[in-house]
């Protein structure tokens, strides 16, 4: 398992960085001019709609048991600033591109651990925030809407509440974990001024899992979170 998210990570982190090399290397190539405005700032509201985990790792040494957690999405909330402009090379049809830094903050509901013949009941919240960076390249026009697809990566933390009064053997420590993260998403948004436009969002998130390095504890596995947001741009 732990190969197999080493290098689903690899994979992950591939795409953002062609993404966002590609961006970058825009402006080594002829200039074009946007029919758009260069920057940007977005407030958006957003719901995870589904959460799952790779699962954990309960450590009683020896004696190792394997878990699921069950969670449930929450709410969230998300921040960018951006840049938007044009590649271009040479006599090729012009690509619509944006760099941006994006903050993600929320949570999801931990509503219980499944381990062999038994269920932890929880109901606890875990709660997450992100820095990322993203590139996203323009799908299609149409004549009120904009399509776009992106990916990102970044660095947040994520943090597993204590909940070893749950079990007998007080296994479930609580972790705050810093490490990378990876997202994808789909964005479509609509004009409603010279300066501003609606959006509306559909994206994955993935958030790698830790280790409380403790005996009694745990290791707990990445969340992969799916998520739907609706926000605003405004263009300056």
């Amino acid at each position: 398992m732990k190969n197999i998210e080493n290098l689903q990570n690899k994979v992950l982190l591939v795409l953002a960085v062609a993404v966002a090399v590609m961006l970058f290397a825009a402006s080594g190539v002829r200039a074009e001019e946007s029919r758009k405005h260069d920057w940007y700032v977005t407030g958006s509201a957003m719901r995870v709609v589904d959460a799952n985990g790779s699962g954990l790792l309960i450590n009683l040494n020896p004696l190792r048991v394997e878990g699921r957690s069950d969670y449930k999405g929450n709410r969230s909330r998300s921040l960018a600033v951006g840049h938007e402009g044009v590649l271009s090379a040479g006599p090729s049809q012009p690509q619509n591109a944006r760099l941006e830094v994006e903050y993600v903050d929320g949570s999801i509901d931990r509503k219980g651990i499944d381990v062999p013949g038994s269920r932890i009941v929880l109901d606890d919240t875990v709660n997450f925030r992100v820095l990322f960076l993203n590139g996203m390249l323009g799908l299609w026009d149409t004549t009120h809407t904009r399509w776009w697809l992106g990916a990102g990566v970044g660095y947040g933390q994520t943090k597993f509440p204590d909940a070893t009064s749950a079990t007998s053997c007080g296994c479930l420590k609580p972790l705050t974990h810093d490490d990378l993260a990876f997202r994808v998403k789909l964005q479509g948004e609509r004009k409603i001024s010279a300066n501003a436009a609606l959006f509306a969002e559909a994206g994955s998130i993935k958030l790698n899992g830790g280790d409380t390095n403790t005996i009694p504890g745990v290791a707990y596995g990445s969340l992969h979170l799916t998520n739907l947001s609706f926000g605003i741009r405004s263009y300056f």
